[in-house]
């Protein structure tokens, strides 16, 4: 059964990768119907780097411990950065999943929000309602390029990674983050893409 799980990782990664490097710009409703334009500011290059580090680092967790790491921590990779979150037994678990990410080629930053506790059945109906909501807001939003934006949420705090088109545009996403039922507060991992941090990365 690990092994079945672990083939259908390596098979929607393959997948998310195909669809990530096929298109840098979507039009959702069609040009002439005045759809929603999403413009994908990571290159192909960059997402399929992105893509390979989560598929090994994911594997890597599975290979060390499926039941305390692979099964409780999500893994989101956002030109270069590594954001892990759950919520797994020990500190143990916590460190070894920090370690493996940073042994990964091409990792630039981990943001560890792995936190030691019990998971909770109902918190984790919540967060998948929050998650969910969170993403049809954003997509939704003429405003906003949801392309270019990651989130999960756990013990319903939301986390959001990706890059911003301006200032305006992450007020509004963090806002549509706030209006939530539920949310009790939001992790903004995101960067501005005029950021000089970003374009030193890409530069490199």
């Amino acid at each position: 059964m690990k092994k079945i799980k672990l083939l259908l990782i390596l098979f929607t990664s393959v997948i998310t990768l195909l669809f990530n490097v096929s298109c840098t710009q979507v039009i959702i409703g069609g040009a002439a119907s005045g759809g929603i334009i999403l413009v994908q500011e990571r290159t192909p290059e960059q997402a399929a780097k992105d893509i390979l580090i989560k598929t090994r680092l994911e594997e890597a967790f599975f290979s060390a411990n499926y039941d305390d790491i692979f099964s409780k921590i999500k893994v989101i990779v956002f030109e270069g950065k590594v954001l892990l979150v759950g919520t797994v037994k020990n500190n143990e678990s916590k460190e070894i999943a920090d370690s493996l990410a940073w042994k990964i080629s091409n990792v630039e930053e981990v943001a560890n929000y792995i936190i030691v506790g019990k998971e909770n059945v109902i918190d984790y109906l919540k967060d998948t309602r929050i998650s969910l909501e969170f993403k049809a807001k954003l997509l939704t939003d003429r405003d906003i390029s949801e392309v270019n934006y990651s989130s999960t949420t756990e013990n319903r705090v939301l986390y959001v990674i990706g890059v911003s088109q301006n200032e305006e545009e992450l007020e509004k996403v963090l806002s549509h983050g706030s209006s939530i039922a539920g949310v009790k507060k939001i992790v903004n991992l995101v960067i501005d893409k005029n950021s000089p941090k970003r374009k030193k990365y890409l530069n490199e």
